[in-house]
């Protein structure tokens, strides 16, 4: 049996590149943000009133 023919616009059977870095590192940066205010409103200091 015999290679199937390779996709359109992609020489071979390389695969499609992965995600761009900067986009992995804007998701760790906002989960980052995202436990920090967890753990700043577990912890009894955020998220209070304002007066």
């Amino acid at each position: 049996m015999t290679d199937p023919t390779p996709a359109p616009g992609r020489p071979g059977n390389q695969p499609a590149p992965g995600r761009p870095r900067w986009v992995n590192v804007f998701a760790i940066v906002v989960i980052a943000l995202i436990l920090a205010v967890v753990i700043v409103h577990l912890a009894g200091g955020g998220m209070g009133g304002h007066s």
